[in-house]
């Protein structure tokens, strides 16, 4: 009997031994939906539209995703000099600019590239690129009713991109606002500049030269000299084309001040009985700094520098730029500065007799009497 018991379990066991077991379940594969963060990585194209995924015009707040730790919004603010908010991204090399107070509603105004390995144009031009570099990547056409310090550069198909030069290589690289339109045609056509002196028309085609605070005025050929002036802490000369009469005036930035405080100024001339006249622009401040105004932004005034644009616009002439800072020798910040308009002064024939019996109380920049100018310096 256990004999068979026996037999019996041990033919169930073996039974059981050949049933066969359910294979286990293929792990449920999951593709998770696509995101929105942005996967571009550095150097990236610098367009007329932003720099990468970094576009104008578009809200700031999903940008700063990107940005490094640190400090991210900084508030730079001088009264009647700028009003922005800059944030830092790309391990500083990109910087973005809004309108104050910065935040999660404000969209971008600007970017300014001032890192070698951020972006490039399409020219393959960067951060670091030597000025004949630029000039042989070539540059937007001139227009005449625009000028600008001869640091800033506009590039060949970027019209709202500004080339800074620093040391005669590329130190930054900013966009803001739509790209220009083109240029108009005019009746005088400017003589070619050439490495020391721009053309102009303020009669029928002339040079113009700097040589320290003089600017002399040179028929084409540069053979003979018709007037010269000077303007005691000139920054640049440019000419800037009046539409009312067709005629470019020649229009002058220079810096006054001391070690607490520096003021841009700008001055107009025009070309009248053989001499530059201010008939123009009367001599005019145009921003201020002080080491009061620095402190806010955490500079020091002898860090920072004005890079300035001049636009004729009818009876008036826009002035805009850009302040930049340096740390150690480079620059750090980079902020789009408020514009200010001049007004042009009426433009009146000068009778030689009254001018040459009543001379100006306070002859300023410009005037035809070196005496009296060098008491500016």
């Amino acid at each position: 009997m256990k004999r068979l018991l026996w037999i019996a379990l041990a033919g169930a066991c073996g039974s059981d031994s050949h049933t066969p077991q359910p294979e286990p379940l293929p792990q449920r594969r999951v593709i998770e939906a696509p995101t929105n963060t942005m996967t571009m990585l550095a150097p990236y194209p610098i367009t007329a539209e932003g720099v990468g995924p970094y576009k104008l015009r578009k809200p700031v707040a999903p940008l700063l995703d990107r940005a490094q730790s640190g400090p991210l919004n900084l508030r730079f603010e001088v009264p009647n000099v700028l009003h922005s908010g800059l944030a830092r991204t790309e391990e500083g090399g990109l910087l973005i600019g809004s309108e104050l107070p910065a935040g999660s509603g404000t969209t971008v105004t600007f970017l300014a590239v001032i890192g070698s390995k951020v972006g490039t144009l399409a020219s393959g031009l960067r951060v670091g690129s030597t000025r004949s570099e630029v000039v042989k990547a070539g540059l937007a056409p001139v227009d005449v009713e625009r000028a600008a310090d001869p640091r800033l550069v506009v590039p060949a198909g970027a019209t709202n991109a500004r080339i800074v030069i620093d040391d005669n290589k590329v130190a930054a690289i900013v966009l803001a606002g739509e790209p220009r339109e083109t240029a108009r045609e005019t009746d005088c056509t400017r003589p070619p500049s050439t490495e020391t002196a721009f053309g102009m028309c303020m009669i029928t085609g002339e040079l113009v030269e700097r040589d320290g605070d003089d600017l002399i005025v040179r028929t084409a050929d540069q053979e003979k000299v018709l007037a010269r002036t000077m303007v005691p802490g000139l920054v640049f000369a440019a000419a800037v084309r009046n539409v009312a009469d067709g005629r470019d005036e020649l229009i002058a930035i220079w810096r006054s001040g001391t070690e607490e405080v520096r003021t841009w100024n700008i001055v107009g001339f025009r070309y009248e009985t053989g001499q530059l006249r201010r008939t123009a622009v009367d001599p005019t401040p145009l921003y201020q700094l002080s080491t009061t105004h620095t402190r806010w932004i955490g500079a020091e005034l002898k860090d920072l520098d004005l890079y300035l644009e001049l636009k004729s616009q009818g009876e008036a002439i826009e002035v805009g730029g850009l302040l930049t800072t340096t740390r150690g020798g480079r620059i750090h910040d980079v902020v789009m500065i408020s514009p200010v308009t001049v007004p042009r002064k009426h433009h009146k024939p000068v009778v030689p007799e009254a001018d040459a019996g009543v001379p100006d109380a306070d002859p300023g920049p410009g005037s035809s009497d070196r005496s009296h100018g060098s008491q500016g310096r």
